[in-house]
């Protein structure tokens, strides 16, 4: 009985076995048969997408590593143009326009122009922790919308440096041309844009599977972003500061001394000081220690893109560095190029043998310089005589007429000769009419004129050329090159320039290329690019000229009668360490009915004994350079030799050129 039971047992078992492998066998041959076209329909249409995730743009550090430029993370709301769906749209516009506030047509050309270029794009770039709660809970309302980190650019110290820094914003046609993608961030000024490849770092890549209703399947793999390199400057923060305060403080002193009523940012009014730009520059290696113009900005509120009404709210003119982009006649601080010229080539004033023979420092000069025998007269600064004078004193005293028979010399000996451009030669040595090549974009380069660019003005008919000039048979003239000798006439520099040139005065013919970013590390910290101080070329300058004038540009601040003295006279210890020149330059002509407008300039140089410090201070039409230019260096320079606690207020000094 038990034997026939078990055999049973075993014979259905065998039977059920049997029809379990006929059914599996039936239904392998229906999915490989039957539905097998169903399925390879299937996984044709599943798509392999790729999305870019952003990289952190690299950081901007100072020269003790203040963060000037960073990124912090945020979320936003992306779009993805791949998943998006042409029947989605119709429910997506309303909830999106709701969402985000934007009106609803720009939210349809947004989504549009993420459908067509199968692009993922940020409608929200930074989300609150509300805003990103709801997309994310309510996410099958907003088909194709996705909440993904993003790191967003930072500006901690806001106008600071700004300048130098930069900002960024997004492409222009032209950069989409070159290949940007309109969702880029790219560096519109400053070292942002200077730097912007080392910047931007390198993108991370998602890929992943779109099924046939282009819906998320499944991640396929990740590459990760990394971020932009570290720009290390040679600027320090702290001086930056300094600078940035004393030239917002020296424009309100112009402002109280010449044109108390007028309203500061009114471009229109000729008379109100409306900028200044300062530079601190090292001559020994040609690092750039601080350098501002103001007004300014803060490139915080690019990051988010900028409203028409906070672009129109801003001063004119303030993206532009006028410490390299301003063009300014340098009046008497020119001198100095005029003085090495005297030197170097020998060439004493008109009525002098020596440079070391005095002549009289009168209150005019008269000349007949177009050929015809008119006199032209030419006033000197003072309005009266000032003595009899040899160069060291004609520089601290800032002789107008020692320095334009400088300049009558080499007219009347060797006008229409190769020497006839002696001073501009020395001038184009010195690095004024081109480019310092700075790490900086925008540098303009100035005007050193001489024959050959007047003689091109006339065939231009160029409007800087009077009429009766085309008249002659050469526009350029005697007065051309007297205008030239002390800063004026059609002699323009930047600020940068002019710090650059008595760099190489003052440390003995070596002329830098003035830099900001002393290093680039990686990401990690790892040095990738070290600066190595680049001279542009080493003059073969006379130790004795150098000796010569590092003891008269003391004299101009401690000398008795020198234009500086009075702004300095409560500099305290080590003012006998501080060395400098005035300049004013004439912008509008005084009349009889109205007052005259000058830009007022100084360029400040210590320690004397071994200069590690180039100071130059300009106002636009902020007066006197002994007055007020003079006055806003002093703080600088005290905070510079003596540390901050030894900088005493503004005071005014002296009217002098």
């Amino acid at each position: 009985m038990g034997a026939v039971s078990f055999g049973w047992r075993l014979g259905f078992l065998g039977v059920v076995f049997v029809s379990l492998l006929s059914l599996l066998s039936l239904r392998m041959w229906q999915l490989q048969v039957t539905e097998g076209e169903i399925y390879e329909d299937r996984a044709e249409n599943n798509q392999i997408a790729f999305a870019s995730t952003p990289a952190p743009r690299g950081e901007i550090r100072d020269a003790n590593g203040v963060l000037l430029a960073g990124t912090r993370p945020a979320l936003a709301a992306i779009v993805d143009g791949q998943v998006l769906l042409d029947e989605d749209e119709e429910s997506l516009v309303p909830r999106l326009t709701a969402f985000t506030g934007m009106a609803s047509a720009d939210v349809q050309v947004f989504l549009d122009n993420a459908q067509q270029r199968g692009a993922r794009l940020p409608i929200v770039t930074e989300l609150t922790e509300e805003q990103a709660l709801f997309l994310v809970e309510h996410g099958e309302d907003f088909p194709g919308v996705t909440v993904e980190p993003q790191p967003i650019r930072i500006y901690p110290e806001g106008e600071l440096a700004s300048d130098v820094v930069g900002y960024i914003g997004k492409p222009q046609e032209d950069d989409i041309e070159a290949g940007a993608l309109s969702t880029d961030l790219l560096g519109r000024a400053g070292l942002e844009r200077q730097y912007d490849a080392e910047l931007q770092g390198t993108p991370g890549t998602i890929k992943y599977v779109l099924n046939a209703r282009r819906k998320f399947q499944s991640l396929i793999g990740e590459d990760p972003p990394e971020a932009g390199s570290t720009l290390k400057l040679t600027i320090d923060a702290d001086l930056q500061r300094v600078l940035s305060d004393q030239l917002a403080d020296g424009l309100e002193l112009s402002r109280k001394l010449y044109h108390a009523d007028c309203t500061p940012g009114e471009e229109g009014d000729p008379l109100c000081p409306v900028r200044a730009a300062g530079i601190v520059m090292d001559p020994r290696t040609g690092a750039v220690l601080a350098m501002a113009s103001v007004p300014t900005y803060d490139p915080n509120i690019f990051v988010g893109g900028i409203t028409q009404e906070q672009l129109d709210a801003l001063p004119e003119a303030v993206f532009n560095n006028f410490v390299i982009q301003g063009q300014y006649a340098p009046a008497s601080t020119f001198k100095a190029v005029t003085y090495f010229t005297a030197f170097e080539e020998g060439i004493p004033p008109a009525s002098a043998s020596s440079l070391e023979e005095t002549i009289d420092c009168s209150a005019t000069l008269r000349a007949p310089f177009i050929g015809d025998e008119s006199q032209q007269v030419w006033n000197n600064w003072t309005g009266r005589d000032d003595g009899p004078q040899n160069i060291h004193r004609a520089f601290m005293r800032s002789c107008n007429v020692y320095f334009w028979e400088i300049a009558l010399r080499i007219w009347d000996e060797h006008k229409n000769t190769d020497d006839e451009n002696l001073l501009q030669n020395w001038a184009y040595q010195l690095g004024f009419g081109a480019p310092t090549g700075i790490d900086l974009p925008f540098e303009r380069q100035g005007i050193i004129p001489d024959r050959a660019l007047f003689e091109l003005w006339a065939d231009e008919l160029d409007q800087r050329l009077s009429a009766d000039r085309l008249e002659l048979a050469s526009p350029w003239l005697g007065g051309d090159l007297l205008q030239a000798a002390v800063g004026q006439g059609a002699v323009t520099v930047t600020p940068l320039q002019l710090a650059n040139a008595y760099a190489a005065m003052v440390n003995g013919g070596t002329l830098w290329e003035p830099y900001v970013v002393d290093r680039i590390e990686d990401s990690d910290g790892n040095l990738v690019e070290a600066h190595e101080p680049t001279a542009i070329r080493q003059l073969d300058v006379d130790p004795t000229t150098v000796l010569f004038f590092r003891r008269d540009l003391q004299a101009v601040v401690n000398g008795a009668g020198g234009t500086a003295a009075g702004a300095f006279a409560d500099f305290g210890d080590n003012v006998e360490q501080v060395g400098g020149k005035t300049g004013t330059a004439e912008v509008i002509k005084a009349t009889e009915t109205q007052a005259g407008v000058d830009t007022a300039l100084f360029v400040g140089v210590a320690p004397m004994q071994s200069p590690r410090y180039v100071v130059v201070i300009v106002i636009e039409r902020g007066g006197s350079g002994g007055r007020v230019a003079a006055p806003t260096a002093k703080p600088i320079l005290q905070y510079l030799l003596n540390g901050p606690a030894a900088m005493t207020p503004i005071v005014v000094g002296e009217e002098t050129d």
